[in-house]
């Protein structure tokens, strides 16, 4: 398995009506914290917490693994952090901005233009070829029309990230002809296609074999710095953890 050695600073997005990206800053500049965080989930009339006062800061350009044995909290504060779910108590903050208490359609546009968010369990429409995989979040954000104004351009960019994860012989294939390795591969490049400032993993090897995984980590490193990205990557794998930077245990529910 290859090892990222070097941090290199990520570019934060400037307004996609900008056209552009703001001048490289210092890997150092904290570009996401959540600060204090409290999660709990009700089973029945039971009350469990999971989540008991989270601090934590990510940095830009970074590559942070959040560890934990299963039940811990780490998916939960992916989620958190992801604002996929809100916290009972504490806050999240994205570019000096608190987004956890956003309305719900401004956490949807952050999500869909900022984050690129990898998942276990892939995610594919099984109907779609690779190529119409990759693109799907540019049809969700744009709308239709100004979909169809921007195909070609958002085609040509869906095929060199195709090609960066090492699937451009897979092109036209779907889910159900591709290997899990293969399919996480294509989530990566989705999760790229909207140029996102970060990459939020939950357990993107979980469910593949220890080749696979090493191949979809090896991925993810390279991309890290071709693209300018900073990763935050859940798993429960603490050798996977030791290609980061930074790595973030928790434990019941704290950081130790």
């Amino acid at each position: 398995m290859s090892r990222s050695t070097a941090v290199k600073p990520a570019t934060l997005p400037l307004s996609k009506s900008d056209g552009g990206k703001a001048p490289l800053k210092l890997a150092t500049q904290t570009l996401m914290s959540a600060n204090n965080i409290h999660k709990s989930y009700r089973k029945g009339t039971l009350e469990v917490p999971v989540l008991k006062g989270v601090d934590l800061e990510i940095a830009e350009g970074s590559f942070t693994a959040i560890v934990g044995q299963s039940g811990s909290g780490k998916s939960t504060l992916l989620h958190l952090l992801a604002t996929l779910d809100a916290p009972d108590q504490g806050e999240v903050h994205f570019q000096d901005r608190r987004i956890d208490n956003l309305p719900s359609r401004q956490r949807e546009a952050i999500r869909n233009q900022e984050f690129g968010l990898i998942f276990q369990f892939y995610h594919l429409l099984p109907e779609l070829s690779t190529l119409e995989n990759v693109l799907v979040p540019k049809m969700v954000q744009d709308g239709f029309f100004s979909y169809l104004r921007n195909k070609r351009a958002y085609k040509k960019r869906a095929t060199e990230l195709i090609e960066m994860v090492g699937l451009g012989h897979r092109m036209t294939h779907r889910p159900s002809e591709m290997s899990g390795g293969e399919m996480q591969r294509t989530a990566i490049a989705r999760a790229l296609i909207s140029e996102p400032s970060i990459i939020l993993a939950d357990e993107p090897t979980g469910n593949l074999d220890e080749q696979n995984g090493d191949e979809v980590l090896d991925t993810l490193n390279s991309l890290r710095n071709q693209e300018n990205l900073t990763v935050v990557m859940v798993t429960h794998d603490a050798s996977l953890a030791q290609s980061a930077d930074k790595t973030i245990k928790l434990v019941d529910g704290r950081v130790v």
